[in-house]
């Protein structure tokens, strides 16, 4: 007699509830497989957040999944029973529950009348109040339950069940599975609460859930429900009847404007023969080749709509760059989505799509930051009711997850700090309690989030795919992020902001006046191409990339330095080759770059890698390296390459690698070289690029670099307008200070509301302080005072200035402060412009007052300082480093004093430099311990420096409460490039002001906020976190 499999598990919340559940779609199928069964339900309070991670478990665990979704009232406890729970058994019901979902989150209505509105065909409804059976059974019967819980009395229930013909179905509503599970519930609703639980003997079962939310074994269902074998009966009827996937069989395309397939491939043919002409001028043998091969697949594979959609939107803005794997396509190249010639790069096209690839195409364009929106805005307009932004499920890391255990303990603020960096750092003596909490909540998703640019666009109704929800800028948010919105078969279109393309469109209009008054053509968007320019190669061999899009980060600029090949191929590899783990990779490229004899690893690895000499430096490379050597097919291969970035990719990849192995050795493949092959492969886990990808950024980055070479003044006016690059406002300004532009200060006659260049008064060019670069004055009145201006012309004196815009007093209190009305205070010094202010306030109608007291002089020197840095964030009068002082005796005798314009000639000496913390990145040595590389400035430039793990840990401290320091440390050389491997970082006072502590608190605050201090160390593993913060304290 066969026998019968466990009774299934069909209502355990997971902690995609968000703060309502520790478990994760992991646990709860662990759990069932351990227990024999066949398959396994989760439930989650009004939402499938968790849906694609359920189904990627219980697919490890062979198990079938059924998902549900519980609805209550809104404000009701998390720890209540729901009203209902709905459970889809097919893609109708799927797209009820949706509907419903969407409703729901929209409004703070009765779920229970949005469902009576809404209907339960094709899903089944389980009651848990039997009171809403008058009202349900007024639209069907057929597929309402009624919801007997273990663990709970169920008589009322089952009597109102039995006397409505309504069946009964057996349910453990688990919210936990053991003791740490449950305290750790305690934690999540004390943190969702934002209350703290005590931790003291009597208040031990405060928070916790109750009993009955347990999670009993199948044996302890069956005894429970011993008596009611209808109600097991229930449990399996619906885990028989529900659905294996509620996903679409297949991926799910946008139809362009209703066509048919066949209409939309014609349509997008004759497009790419159009472009043909403009791109290549005729249809050459090669392009027809590539562009008939292509047309194929994209054919076969249905993939003709979500092009012209693609096409469409990105028609809507001239300026754009199309990028990732799409830019190997020739059909992207030609439709003008991509503007990197497929054929001339050799850029390989089965990265992006072949034949035997499951998953679709992924094509990524970026615009112009200020002018993303208006295409957002086009794209849920045209596509209303289709269209999503992707999520982003954001979850607790190493900080957040301390940090918030601590607080629900009740620790005091300043406690948790140093606390968070102990946990971050793995440093012991942590209170066990804690240590324990926190290392519970490392991975469980806290909020929703919105993905950067992520959008998918369905052929009909959304939510016949997803529910929907709103994001903070009110656009349709759908329930998955990346990975999860592709394996609910979406398509997802990234369209992100990128500031360097606002760059360049600005520099390309200043310059245009400059190249007309030369007798020169201005600068095109779509035809400005210098790829070819010695100048540029020169600038980049030299590293000098500072601004320079996706080449100006300091491991960039130093590599760049190292290879001394600044032409347009070579920036391709520089710029991917760099990513984790591939230090040991670089430095063989360089040495092979120079010469290096090496040691072939296999004839087939040098045939595929010959552009990289023999480097694994692209995603492909990957793939290629499996095809050529393991006789892999391309979609095996892809299969491999994707999994290198997949968030679950620790658990799989053993048997990727075991796979790798056995085939090669059955080619003949010696096992050494097969390990060092697969080493090559793992130095791509977490992020690498495609050379697509990098191609389409590095001709960006080229043609900044072509107008750097030859504008620089407009080109780091513009760097500074649309945000800064890498580094933050203030280095760009001291870059300009050194190449000899006068750095203008602000004033309401001359200035702008953003910098500007002047070049009447400056033949050579100067950059002139724009008023929005004020703290403390409110942009409305900046934008009067800009219109008053541009209406009735300049300022004559500080008396029409008054009289034109009554200026309250805080906007006037920053005017003067920052010096922007010295242009016109006829003489008068800044203490006499508030003199006279307060004296005009008090008698408005004289608009006169008396001249100021002889004994009210100007303000010193270092208090207009400090205005500066205060009112503006940043200094133009003086570069920061003249400010910094030394005292005596705090460096050593043997130790050589000097700029960083002088390293290279102190090769193995110990040298001091007094200098400004510019920006730094934190990372992990193999043994996991963490270093740090920061770039320091002083008046001669920007230098780098390198921090290994005893170092860097004994001067962290100093690192996050100070930014000026007399830096010492030996010089060391590598493929002649020099480095300061640091010693000492002694904080430096500056004069005028007093101490340390005030160097940080007056310090350009954009200089330790910037962004790219966000990427400065990683606190969840994961390659970046912020400590600016700590900087600025």
């Amino acid at each position: 007699m066969k026998r019968e499999t466990p009774l299934p598990s069909l209502h355990c919340r997971s902690h995609y509830s968000l703060l309502a559940g520790p478990l994760s779609p992991e646990d709860i199928c662990r759990r069932a497989a351990e227990e024999g069964a066949e398959s396994v339900g989760m439930v989650d309070r009004a939402n499938l957040y968790g849906l694609p991670a359920l189904y990627r478990a219980a697919g490890r665990y062979n198990l079938k999944a059924v998902a549900g979704v519980e609805f209550a009232s809104p404000g009701s406890s998390r720890d209540s029973l729901p009203l209902f729970t709905f459970y889809p058994l097919n893609r109708e019901g799927f797209a009820r529950l949706n509907r419903l979902i969407s409703r729901f989150a929209d409004s703070s209505s009765d779920p229970v009348e949005l469902l009576l509105k809404e209907g339960w065909e094709g899903g089944r409804v389980a009651v848990f109040r039997p009171e809403l059976f008058p009202r349900l059974l007024e639209r069907s019967r057929r597929g309402l339950v009624a919801a007997l819980v273990w663990g709970l009395p169920f008589r009322a229930m089952l009597t109102e069940a039995r006397r409505l013909r309504i069946p009964p179905l057996a349910l453990n509503a688990a919210l936990y599975a053991t003791e740490e599970e449950r305290r750790l519930y305690r934690i999540l609703r004390a943190i969702d609460e934002n209350r703290s639980i005590q931790r003291n003997r009597g208040a031990e079962q405060e928070g916790l859930p109750p009993a009955w939310r347990r999670r009993c074994s199948p044996a302890q269902m069956a005894a429970f429900f011993s008596s009611l074998p209808d109600a097991l009966y229930q449990a399996r009827l619906l885990a028989g009847d529900a659905a294996s996937s509620l996903f679409p069989d297949s991926y799910v395309f946008p139809s362009f404007q209703g066509m048919r397939p066949e209409e939309e491939y014609q349509r997008l043919r004759g497009l790419c023969m159009r472009g043909v002409r403009r791109r290549y001028g005729s249809l050459t043998p090669a392009v027809r080749r590539r562009l008939d091969y292509e047309l194929d697949i994209i054919r076969r594979k249905g993939f003709a709509g979500y092009f012209l959609v693609v096409q469409d939107i990105v028609a809507r803005c001239p300026r754009t760059c199309g990028r990732g794997s799409s830019a190997a396509s020739i059909v992207s190249y030609l439709l003008e989505i991509t503007h990197v010639d497929p054929l001339a790069c050799d850029l390989f096209f089965e990265r992006f799509l072949n034949m035997g690839r499951m998953d679709p195409p992924d094509i990524d364009v970026d615009f112009p930051w200020d002018e993303r929106e208006k295409t957002l805005d086009y794209v849920f307009a045209a596509y209303a009711g289709q269209a999503g932004m992707v999520a982003d499920h954001v979850t607790f890391g190493s900080r957040s997850a301390l940090r918030e255990s601590a607080r629900a303990f009740g620790l005091p603020e300043p406690d948790i700090g140093p606390l968070a960096e102990a946990f971050r750092m793995g440093e012991s003596g942590l209170p066990p309690y804690l240590e324990a909490t926190a290392k519970g909540l490392l991975g469980i998703p806290r909020h929703l989030g919105t993905h950067p640019g992520g959008v998918v666009i369905s052929p009909g109704p959304i939510t016949d795919y997803t529910h929907v929800g709103t994001s903070p800028l009110g656009r349709p948010l759908i329930a998955w992020e990346k990975e999860g919105t592709e394996d609910a078969g979406l398509v997802k279109i990234d369209l992100l902001g990128n500031r360097s393309l606002g760059v360049l469109r600005d520099v390309l209009t200043l310059t245009a006046p400059l190249r007309a008054g030369a007798g020169e053509p201005p600068l095109e968007w779509s035809s400005f191409n210098p790829l070819e320019d010695t100048r540029t190669r020169e600038m980049i061999e030299a590293g000098d990339t500072l601004g320079v899009f996706y080449v100006e980060s300091p491991a960039t600029r130093q590599l760049l330095k190292k290879m001394r090949c600044g032409d347009y191929p070579h920036l391709v590899i520089a710029s991917s080759i760099i990513r984790p783990a591939a230090n040991r990779y670089i430095n063989a490229f360089l040495r092979r770059l120079r010469g290096a004899v090496h040691d072939s690893l296999h004839p087939a690895v040098d045939e595929v890698l010959a552009e990289t000499r023999g480097i694994m430096v692209y995603q492909e490379d990957v793939a290629r390296v499996a095809i050529a050597v393991c006789g892999y097919s391309p979609a095996e291969a892809d299969s491999l390459r994707k999994v290198l970035s997949k968030k679950d990719r620790s658990l799989r990849l053993p048997a990727f690698r075991e796979e790798f192995i056995r085939r090669g050795r059955s080619r003949g493949v010696a096992p050494k070289v097969l390990e060092e092959l697969w080493e090559g492969i793992l130095s791509f886990e977490g992020y690498s690029f495609c050379k697509a990808h990098s191609a389409s950024y590095a001709l960006v980055s080229y043609r900044l670099a072509w107008l750097k070479a030859r504008y620089p003044l407009e080109f780091f006016c513009a760097v500074i307008n649309n945000g800064g690059g890498f580094y933050s406002r203030q280095v760009y300004l001291n870059a300009l200070s050194r190449a000899g532009f006068p750095l203008l200060p602000p004033d309401v006659n001359r200035s702008a509301g953003p910098y500007t260049v002047e070049r009447r008064e400056y033949p050579g060019g100067a950059l002139r302080t724009g008023l929005l670069q004020l703290k403390g004055v409110e942009d409305s009145f900046i934008r009067k005072l800009l219109d008053e201006r541009h209406r009735r012309g300049p300022f004559a004196d500080f008396q029409d200035f008054l009289m034109r815009l009554n200026p309250p007093l805080p906007d006037i209190r920053g005017l003067i402060r920052s010096g922007s009305l010295d242009g016109i205070a006829a003489g008068v010094h800044r203490p006499g412009l508030f003199w006279y202010y307060f004296h005009v306030s008090k008698h408005p109608e004289l608009f006169i007052a008396p001249a100021a007291p002889a004994s009210l002089g100007d303000y010193p020197g270092e208090v207009k300082l400090q205005d500066e840095l205060e009112t503006l964030g940043l200094l133009v009068s003086r570069h920061p480093a003249e400010l910094l002082r030394i005292p005596e005796g705090m460096y050593d005798c043997d130790v050589i004093l000097t700029g960083s314009g002088s390293i290279p000639e102190f090769p193995g000496k110990r040298i001091a430099i007094p200098s400004v913390l510019v920006t730094g990145k934190e990372v992990r040595t193999r043994t996991k311990k963490e270093m740090c590389f920061l770039s320091f400035e002083d008046l001669e430039g920007i230098y780098e420096t390198v921090l290994f793990p005893e170092v860097y840990r004994r001067l962290y401290p100093r690192i996050c409460r100070f930014c000026a320091f007399l830096v010492t440390g030996t010089v060391e050389q590598e493929f002649g490039v020099f480095q300061l491997r640091v010693e000492e970082l002694e904080p430096l006072d500056a004069a005028p002001l007093d101490s340390p502590k005030q160097v940080c608190q007056y310090w350009p605050r954009s200089s330790l906020e910037h962004e790219s201090w966000n990427n400065l160390r990683s606190l969840d593993g994961n390659g970046g976190s912020d400590f600016s913060g700590a900087l600025v304290r």
